[in-house]
């Protein structure tokens, strides 16, 4: 019984914090923490109260928030370095958010490409290398690169130029030395808008590339392991 109420209390207090005015203004280093005490209690207090019944619950809860709270602000504070990063290489129509441990930036393909090809613009392969020399600072984290175009064009055809782009950018980014074993590609066409395609600024929002960055497998098992004292 005493495990349930500490599982209950836990879950609780992350949901309250999660939907105040407050913590929409916190940085990332900080949702983490949070996030990470609550996951670390909750497995803390499940594998205490197994072992050791209700004291064992209260006991594992503590020891599960600390550990969760050290790896959510350790993982936050690396992706909110990346988001920093990034922020100033990107050009001036481009955008990066961060939701969670995830970022994901967001190119324009006007700038990126020509029209109707997957061949770069000159200048494009510029952008790029800045972009890659932020990710080749942070190599814990996975990449993955979706190319959307607009509703112009037969189905088929924006289908298969938008995986032509996304490789193209995957390309780029491995010539300017991104390791290619962390990068996944996939094309979208015309099937994700993100604004009406009833305009030619609307069609133009929804030819982009997004650039989705995640803490690696490696990286979340670093910084959730104890670290190793003299």
């Amino acid at each position: 019984m005493r495990r349930s109420r500490v599982l209950a209390v836990v879950m609780l207090l992350v949901t309250m914090a999660s939907g105040c005015a407050w913590w929409g203004e916190r940085s990332g280093t900080t949702k983490g923490a949070v996030y990470g005490t609550g996951a670390g209690a909750a497995a803390g207090a499940a594998i205490g109260g197994i072992l050791g019944g209700g004291e064992g619950a209260w006991k594992g809860a503590a020891v599960g928030a600390a550990v969760g709270a050290l790896g959510g602000g350790l993982i936050g504070n690396y992706m909110d370095r990346q988001k920093q990063e990034m922020e100033k290489v990107l050009a001036n129509q481009d955008r990066i958010e961060r939701e969670g441990d995830t970022l994901r930036a967001s190119l324009s393909s006007d700038v990126l490409f020509e029209s109707g090809s997957a061949r770069l613009q000159p200048g494009a392969d510029a952008e790029l290398a800045q972009i890659a020399e932020v990710l080749k600072r942070q190599p814990g984290t996975s990449l993955e690169i979706t190319a959307h175009t607009d509703n112009r064009g037969t189905e088929r055809y924006n289908q298969e130029l938008s995986e032509r782009r996304a490789a193209t950018i995957r390309d780029s980014l491995v010539k300017s030395g991104v390791d290619a074993s962390r990068i996944r590609t996939r094309g979208e066409g015309e099937h994700e808008p993100i604004a009406t395609n009833d305009t030619a600024t609307g069609r133009a929002t929804n030819r982009r590339v997004d650039i989705t960055i995640r803490p690696d497998e490696g990286l979340a098992r670093e910084q959730s392991a104890p670290s190793e004292q003299p």
